[in-house]
């Protein structure tokens, strides 16, 4: 009969396991499992003789080299010595997740915008959990396998997955840069890639169109038409101007200050890395808009808040929008906010001499992005496309339709 290692735990059991339960080695091996200084005994017969004994230790190495040395003198008499294991290499810089987490959105607070912030705070609550669960409690614990069911655990789509990830790995390197790892454990993580995840990566952008505009702003003056609504029609034609008009995210327009506005009519729309400042411009008559509603409102155009919360602020603007969407009808494309913002880019697409590098200036992306999104409404690739289309054919012969047979 071979012997039978196992762990009996004692009523004071620091894991919490139940008195007099026992457990084996590959139990003990499973993610969640909470460790213990219980005794491990063996059980079995040694020379034709069964016993059960308990080895004197806590850890597997050291029970299973008692257990050996047993057998080998072919007796369980005896007092058997086994030597001192070496000590593990400790790390200095070992740190534990929750600390890990804090110090990184502290610092990335400091030159995030507060979307981003959020965005890694929401998925940074996800890993701590994650880390609990799993019974992580130090950085160094986390490996490759650890983070591809990280990922798996998230159940969302590849292409939001694969965002997620792009957020997974900076924190990864923030501990490795701080010493708290040795590598990256994210950097041998891919994102799956499939037919469907590279069509939506290459999906175009969905502005609104002009004919939707209008039934927007048809539908304003029915809005806010009661007493007890303090926003009005007027308002809420003035916002989806000025988000049309500068491409600026719901957020900024919500908080538009009078400032931002120059005496030519350019609108500071951003300011860049370099410290300089990117500006659009408006026409004359949405520009007397601005300026009455700030001798109207104050510097805020759109009214003061008594919370600090972005959130708020815009969940705010987001369901008076909602409900204007609701009394336009049916829409073919769910209407956004941000689909203000890919109008601006449409607008000035379909402008003549307007350049994909001046569209991604304003809106403070790359030319390539603003291919891949907004391709539909590039005139220049349009017209190099025709161009090309016209040079293949010319000179061909032309197409003559082949009479058919009667039956």
């Amino acid at each position: 009969m071979a012997l039978k290692l196992y762990r009996r735990h004692r009523k004071e059991c620091e894991g919490g396991h139940p008195e007099d339960t026992r457990t084996g080695e590959f139990e003990e091996g499973r993610r969640g499992w909470k460790r213990c200084a219980c005794i491990i005994h063996v059980s079995g017969t040694i020379a034709g003789k069964f016993n059960r004994r308990q080895t004197g230790q806590t850890g597997w190495d050291g029970a299973k080299a008692i257990t050996a040395e047993w057998v080998k003198n072919g007796s369980w008499t005896g007092e058997v010595t086994v030597p001192e294991p070496l000590p593990e290499p400790t790390n200095s810089h070992r740190v534990t997740i929750e600390n890990a987490v804090k110090a990184f959105l502290k610092e990335l607070k400091e030159t995030a915008a507060f979307a981003t912030h959020k965005k890694y705070r929401l998925l940074l609550k996800k890993f701590v959990e994650f880390s609990e669960k799993g019974g992580f409690a130090m950085m160094d614990q986390w490996e490759p396998t650890d983070v591809r069911e990280f990922r798996s655990s998230w159940g969302i789509s590849p292409q939001t997955a694969a965002r997620n990830m792009s957020m997974v790995k900076p924190f990864f390197e923030y501990c490795v840069a701080n010493k708290w790892l040795t590598s990256n454990p994210a950097r041998m993580v891919k994102n799956p890639r499939g037919r469907d995840a590279a069509e939506k990566r290459a999906e175009q952008k969905m502005p609104f169109t002009d004919d939707e505009l209008k039934r927007m702003y048809d539908a304003c003056p029915a809005y806010g038409t009661s007493a007890k609504h303090k926003w009005t029609g007027d308002d809420l034609a003035d916002f989806i101007s000025l988000s049309t008009y500068t491409g600026l995210r719901i957020s900024d327009v919500a908080l538009f200050h009078i400032d931002r506005l120059r005496p030519n009519g350019e609108i500071i729309i951003r300011t860049t890395k370099a410290g300089t400042h990117v500006c659009t411009w408006v026409p004359q008559w949405l520009q007397e808009r601005i300026r009455a509603r700030a001798e109207q409102c104050g510097p805020l155009i759109f009214g003061a808040h008594a919370t600090k919360s972005l959130d708020v602020i815009t969940d705010l603007w987001r369901r008076k929008l909602n409900k204007l969407w609701e009394a336009c009808g049916p829409w073919k494309e769910k209407p956004t906010p941000h689909r203000f913002r890919h109008t601006f880019a449409r607008i000035l697409l379909q402008k003549p001499g307007v350049t994909v590098r001046d569209v991604a200036e304003l809106l403070g992306n790359t030319e390539e992005m603003i291919r891949k999104h907004y391709g539909a409404w590039v005139p220049e690739r349009q017209a190099r496309l025709t161009r090309i289309l016209q040079e293949a054919f010319e000179g061909k012969p032309k197409l003559v339709e082949i009479p058919r047979r009667s039956r």
